[in-house]
C-alpha cells in the first residue's frame, strides 16, 4: 500500500480566529488544494478518504475531482474534538489566551482536556490506531490518499513506523518533531508481507 497523507489547505481566517468544523476554505485555501491538483501526484490512487470537516472535504472534493474519484468520509480522521467555546473565536481574545496558556502548561499530559466537550490526544490516538488496523486488513495493496488534519496525521505517523500504539518516549518524541503545512504531503508505504510501514516522504510542499 502506499499512503499518501495530505493535510487540508488553509482555512478562513485561520491565522487570526480559531477553526471550527465548518470553518471552509480561504480564496488561499483553494489555491492550495489547486497546487496539490497540479501536482499528478495521487494518479494512481484507488480511494480518497477525508475527515468530515469542511476545510478537509473540500480540500479533497477539489483533488478527487480531478481524479474522477468519490470521497469517502471517516469519523476516524477528524481533527481533534475542540470547546465550542474556542470554535470561531479570535486567538486575541482572553478566553483564548487562557486556553493556550493551559495547553502549553499541559502539553505533557496526554489525558489532558480543557473542558468535557474536548477530546484528550490519547482519545484522538484510540481513532489513529483504529484506522491503521481498518487500513491495513482492508487496502494493503491499494494506493489511499488520506485528507485529514495537522494533529491526527502527526500522531498516525509515529503509530505505523514504529509499530506500535503504545505512547512511548521515542513515539512521543517522533510526535512532537513532525510538523505538517497546509497540503503537505506525506508517503508511507506498507508491506503487506513484512507487516511493515516505511515513510518515505515527509511534508512535501514544493508546490505551493
Amino acid at each position: 500500500m502506499k499512503l499518501f497523507l495530505v493535510r487540508h489547505a488553509e482555512g478562513e481566517n485561520s491565522r487570526t480566529h480559531w477553526q471550527s468544523p465548518d470553518t471552509p476554505l480561504s480564496s488561499l485555501g483553494i489555491k492550495q488544494a489547486k497546487a496539490l491538483v497540479a501536482t499528478k501526484r495521487f494518479n494512481t490512487v484507488d480511494r480518497v478518504f477525508s475527515s468530515s470537516l469542511a476545510r478537509s472535504r473540500q480540500t479533497a472534493d477539489i483533488i478527487a475531482r480531478d481524479l474522477n474519484k468519490t470521497v469517502e468520509e471517516n469519523v476516524d480522521i477528524r481533527e481533534r474534538e475542540q470547546s465550542s467555546q474556542i470554535y470561531g473565536l479570535a486567538r486575541t481574545d482572553t478566553i483564548s489566551e487562557r486556553y493556550v496558556k493551559a495547553l502549553q502548561e499541559n502539553t505533557n499530559d496526554w489525558n489532558y482536556k480543557w473542558d468535557n466537550e474536548e477530546e484528550s490526544k490519547n482519545e484522538v490516538r484510540s481513532r489513529v490506531i483504529n484506522f491503521k488496523k481498518y487500513l491495513e486488513a482492508n487496502f494493503s495493496e491499494d494506493n489511499i490518499l488520506v485528507i485529514s488534519h495537522e494533529n491526527f496525521l502527526k500522531q498516525l505517523i509515529p503509530v505505523c513506523i514504529l509499530g506500535s500504539g503504545d505512547l512511548t518516549k521515542e513515539s512521543e518524541k517522533l510526535y512532537r518533531s513532525i510538523n505538517i503545512e497546509n497540503t503537505g504531503i506525506s508517503l508511507l508505504i506498507f508491506n503487506s508481507d513484512t507487516k511493515n510501514w516505511k515513510l518515505w516522504y515527509l511534508n512535501d510542499y514544493a508546490h505551493l
